[in-house]
């Protein structure tokens, strides 16, 4: 079976047949998983480290853990959810010799030279830096727990019961979180326009 041959519907069967390719030795298949998820795990290792060099560090780990433990994959039911339980339960260990450094902003994970043409690149980039500034406003003003659950649920594409399992807080609480930062983007945009 080939990795990019992959073309799934369903995201969790897509990473369980990613698992499993895996275990068979195949090493594209971490490579497919390290692209589907490396800047949403470093996104989400935010919430326990305010190292960035740390989080990188601790991402990538998850992977050579994936690697190391392939003999285990079979028994795992949803990759994704395993995957970031990985990167939290590595950030929670103590880290030894390590400086502290700034914590990390979102937009230092953003590739956004994705446009065909100069021309194009510059009249997106000018709008995109608009709408950034507006954005990055509004999301300012959420409290960040409740802008890290907005993210994981609307950007990494999380359930609310994946996000209280993860963070250790009831569903009802994510809930809640998702609608507070939906009130403040709400407010947010009446604002701008």
């Amino acid at each position: 079976m080939q990795i990019r041959g992959v073309n799934v519907s369903n995201a969790v069967t897509e990473d369980l047949l990613l698992f499993k390719q895996i275990q068979l030795g195949n090493p594209k298949a971490v490579d497919v998983l390290f692209k589907k998820y490396y800047h949403s795990l470093c996104r989400f290792g935010i919430l326990y480290e305010s190292n960035i060099h740390i989080i990188e560090e601790k991402a990538s780990d998850v992977f050579m853990i994936l690697w190391k433990e392939k003999h285990k994959l079979h028994t795992i039911k949803n990759p994704k959810s395993y995957i970031y339980v990985i990167l939290k339960n590595n950030l929670r260990k103590p880290c030894k010799n390590h400086k502290i450094r700034p914590i990390l902003h979102e937009d230092q994970f953003e590739n956004q030279n994705l446009y065909p043409s100069i021309e194009d690149e510059i009249i997106a980039n000018e709008q995109l830096e608009i709408n950034k500034h507006i954005i990055r406003t509004i999301l300012n003003e959420i409290p960040k727990r409740t802008r890290q659950i907005f993210e994981m649920s609307r950007i990494d594409g999380f359930k609310y019961k994946e996000i209280s399992e993860l963070l250790d807080i009831a569903p009802k609480t994510v809930e809640n979180h998702i609608g507070l930062a939906l009130k403040y983007i709400s407010k947010g945009l009446i604002t701008y326009k």
